[in-house]
This record gives C-alpha cells, structure tokens and sequence, in this order.
C-alpha cells in the first residue's frame, strides 16, 4: 500500500460545509500497513476482503492478513460460502497464514470431508501455527468426520495449536506426527477406543502442555487415560466416561467439571499440582441408590488431589465432599 502522500505522508482531503473547506488528514489510510493487516486478523474475512473496495490502497490488503476466520453463517446459501472459500484460498496463495478458523454450521448432507481436507492441508502447507476446526452438524455419532480421514495425509506439521469440534477422534489419532504442538482442545469430540478399550493418544505429543476436552462423549464407554508428561494445564468439562487415569507429573493447573453419577478416577498422577478447581453439578439427595459407587468417585477424586497448594471448589461440590468424605 503507498501511503506517501505530501510531505507528512498523510492523504489531505478537503470538505466544503456551507461554504467554508475543511481540511483533514485520511489518518486510517496513514497506518503503516502491517497496523492495518494487524486489525483486519480480527474480523471475518469476508469483511476483510470488503475493505478492498475502499481504495485503491487498500484492494490487496486482504490477502496479507495473516489470520483467515471463515464462517458459512455470514452467506445465504452454502455453495456461496464455499465458492468465496476457494476463491479467497487461491487469491492469497503465496501468503503464509498464522491461523486458520473455519466454521461450519449444519452444512448440507451432501457435503464431502474433501473440502475440510483441503483446508487443513492448505493451514499446514503455510505454516499456520494455529488452526481451528469447528463443524457443527446435525447427524449420528458414526456419521461424524474421523480424525483419521481428516489428517490421514498430515504429518510432521508445525501446528502448534489445533482446536476440534465436532470430530471423531479415534484411534488413528495416534498415528500422526504433531512434534510441536503444544496446545490441544477438543470441544463436542466423540472419542472411540482402540481394541483393548483404551483412549489414551495424548502420550505421543511430545511438547504438549495444555489439553482441554470440553463435552466430549467416550462411545464405548471405555478406559480414557490422559498420560502428558509436559502437561502444565489440564481442563476437562463434563466428558463422559466410565473410568479416567490421569498422569501427569508436571501439572500445575486442573480443572474439573463433572457429573457426580458419572465420576470415576482409577488414578490420579499429579505430583506438582498448584492451583485445582473442581466443580460437581449433581446434588447429593439425587443419587439415592447410588451412593456407593458416587463415594468411591468422589473419594479417588480428592485422594488424587492429595498434593494441590490451592483447591477451589464451589457450594455444590463443598455439600458432596462433606456428604461424603467427612461424614
């Protein structure tokens, strides 16, 4: 973008108001163009390619910001949003992108998971260290996208965070090389043990230290073990599952939102924890009948947490601690 304009560099433009000009300064258009690309990487791209019509300036401003946010919700019919996805990809081709967020609301049924191959590959071939997948839909859990169609081509990347929603994470998950990601969540994720029913693929990335799994749902109800040896932050909300092993020897950070009929730790690793907040959403007075298995849950739970320097716990999970541990 030139910005030279005068001797300030700014663009001076007059206006005339009942006779009299006022002079100003075009002050947006003065901003040195990595300010204005910096800018740009918070809106959708869709309204980041809109600026183009500004001037003539600002026409291929769009092409190095450096954050694409690609989201069907802003387009009348899905083949549109798919066409300005193409388009958008092809145009900016030889610029680098440091993250990548695509959003799918309830796309059609004929949709093919070619098209979010396509983009992951497009994320991982420039560079992008961040990348964001959110597909939403309205199908069966055996309908969903596996995690080992959509990466099934993907390996040694420099992502170093990845943010799932709404995929099958099954066993292939292990098979793919992510030798520096460091971040990793999983949001309405449904996870599917291998043959021994086991879900345990976080132990293969090596430098991960933060892991959140949000409303993920454990299919065959098997063993989910969560082994990071560079874990610092771990946060699981209500994941469903009916036996959890954490191990974690570095962890400094747990957080913990569970269901109380559902809460069942075998084990848990956490010899440097700091700081822990467990939240319990089930009052006591509804698990009658189930007291028994509900005890063991809630007790492996703060044995578990023998180690913690600081613990929060809100009202609900101080009634079920003293319910029953110190009764």
């Amino acid at each position: 973008m030139d910005n030279s304009s005068g001797e300030s560099g700014e663009a001076v433009k007059s206006r005339s108001v009942g006779g009299n000009t006022t002079t100003y300064s075009d002050r947006l258009s003065h901003l040195p163009d990595f300010i204005i690309h910096h800018i740009l990487s918070f809106v959708d791209t869709k309204c980041a390619v809109q600026t183009s019509v500004l001037s003539r300036g600002w026409r291929y401003s769009w092409k190095h910001v450096p954050v694409l946010i690609l989201h069907n919700s802003s387009f009348g019919q899905y083949s549109s949003f798919e066409r300005f996805v193409d388009n958008v990809l092809s145009l900016r081709h030889p610029f680098n992108v440091r993250e990548m967020i695509y959003t799918v609301i309830y796309p059609p049924e004929e949709e093919e998971e070619e098209e979010f191959v396509k983009l992951i590959k497009y994320a991982v071939s420039h560079d992008a260290h961040r990348l964001v997948l959110k597909l939403f839909f309205i199908m069966v859990p055996e309908d969903s996208y596996r995690f080992s169609d959509l990466f099934s081509t993907i390996s040694n990347c420099r992502l170093k965070t990845l943010e799932l929603y709404g995929v099958g994470i099954d066993s292939g998950f292990e098979s793919y090389g992510f030798p520096m990601l460091t971040t990793l969540k999983l949001g309405q994720c449904l996870l599917a043990s291998d043959k021994d029913g086991v879900f345990d693929p976080f132990s293969i990335l090596p430098c991960l230290e933060n892991l959140v799994l949000s409303h993920c749902n454990h299919l065959d109800r098997g063993r989910l073990k969560i082994c990071g040896p560079q874990l610092l932050s771990l946060e699981l909300e209500l994941v469903s599952s009916s036996n959890m092993e954490i191990f974690a020897p570095r962890l400094k950070f747990f957080r913990l939102e569970h269901d109380l009929e559902s809460l069942n730790f075998s084990k848990l690793t956490l010899p440097s924890l700091d700081d822990a907040v467990i939240m319990i959403n089930d009052e006591v007075e509804f698990m009658e009948g189930n007291e028994g298995s509900v005890r063991q849950g809630v007790v492996s739970l703060f044995q578990g947490l023998s180690n913690v320097t600081t613990l929060q716990l809100d009202s609900v999970t101080i009634e079920v601690s003293f319910w029953f541990i110190l009764l």
